[in-house]
């Protein structure tokens, strides 16, 4: 199957973690790639060197880009590679007076399908003239706001992808890192995280009292605006692509995603990615990106509960066990690998094809 995506790649962001899995897992099947990525917008976010299937041909319009100097838009490779599915991920900041130009002469050569990250129906009317052939969503309730926009007979839901289970030794991990092995470490990454997780601070205070801990952020960060820095607090200026990660999970004693409430509904890319690690994932019960989250993360209720997870982490609680064996469930499950074969099945069923020779291989 020849398959064009629409997408952020190569970057940190929800999109690149979403496409990269099952991208990379058609691949592996047989199947054909074409990926047809921004640039100049974040290229500080790329984290490695593109293959030679992508093409960096627009910028992706949102935060003003449209007026920026170095705003462009190239049809070329849309309207001469071949492919017969046409895949976009998150249309709402795409270039989309552009694409809705071409779009008829993609849908003359190709079966078009949306993958939604947006976390509610957007305002700009453009985004309701796509026509599309399937539209996937994450869960119910993604469903339920796009159903209000679009025929329900098209709308698919397939899970956001997780890093397939992977252990690995704690104490090779730090070593490998140059981390101390005689702490508890609790790891936090993203953007903007630094301010975000202050918060955290007397709660490693109190902990470090008790069990030789530290909090580990990695992030972008400017180390001159938390002079003094906590005893407790170890800063790395790093993102690191998902290897690297693995290997800083496997050294930390338990990762937590500090989310805040956002504005509609929404999928943690972060937590799929680390589910598969073998670590706990300690989420705020208020953080909606979880609504459906069961017992393969291990649910807060304010910082005081916090703690106390942690303080049962450290002590290796039962409960925790559970949790850890329902992850590895959960993203064993949802792999990219599999994730991938269920788009493989809607690409079949919207071009109209039985089982191609490549999905059948596997079976």
């Amino acid at each position: 199957m020849k398959i064009g995506m629409m997408t952020r790649w190569n970057m940190f962001s929800g999109q690149s973690a979403h496409a990269e899995p099952i991208g990379h897992a058609w691949l592996e099947m047989g199947h054909e790639l074409k990926v047809f990525a921004p640039k100049g917008l974040d290229s500080y976010l790329l984290y490695r060197p593109d293959e030679p299937f992508v093409h960096r041909c627009f910028v992706q319009d949102v935060w003003d880009q449209r007026e920026a100097k170095d705003y462009f838009f190239d049809p070329k490779p849309y309207l001469e590679e071949d492919y017969e599915i046409f895949l976009m991920e998150m249309a709402y900041l795409m270039p989309m007076p552009e694409m809705l130009e071409i779009f008829p002469q993609i849908r003359k050569k190709a079966k078009t399908v949306l993958v939604v990250h947006e976390t509610g129906l957007p305002p700009d009317p453009n985004w309701y003239k796509f026509e599309w052939d399937a539209i996937v969503c994450f869960d119910e309730r993604y469903k339920a706001f796009m159903a209000e926009a679009f025929p329900e007979e098209k709308i698919v839901i397939i899970p956001f992808p997780c890093h397939p289970p992977l252990h690995g030794s704690k104490k090779e991990a730090r070593l490998s890192l140059g981390l101390p092995l005689d702490k508890k470490i609790v790891l936090a990454y993203g953007f903007n995280i630094i301010f975000n997780h202050v918060e955290l601070f007397p709660i490693m205070e109190s902990l470090s009292r008790e069990y030789p801990a530290i909090l580990l952020l990695l992030a972008h960060h400017d180390p001159t605006k938390l002079e003094p820095q906590p005893e407790f607090l170890l800063l790395r200026d790093e993102m690191p692509a998902t290897e690297k990660l693995y290997n800083y999970l496997h050294a930390c004693d338990a990762y937590v995603y500090y989310g805040r409430i956002s504005v509609g509904v929404g999928v943690s890319s972060c937590v799929a990615i680390c589910l598969g690690a073998g670590r706990p994932v300690l989420v705020s019960s208020d953080c909606n990106f979880f609504d459906l989250s069961g017992k393969e993360v291990i649910k807060y209720h304010g910082l005081q509960d916090l703690e106390q997870k942690l303080r049962d982490i450290f002590e290796n609680a039962e409960y925790v066990k559970e949790s850890l064996a329902l992850a590895e469930e959960y993203a064993r499950k949802n792999s990219g690998s599999e994730i991938a074969k269920q788009f493989i099945e809607l690409f079949n069923k919207v071009l109209g094809k039985s089982l191609h020779p490549a999905r059948a291989s596997l079976l």
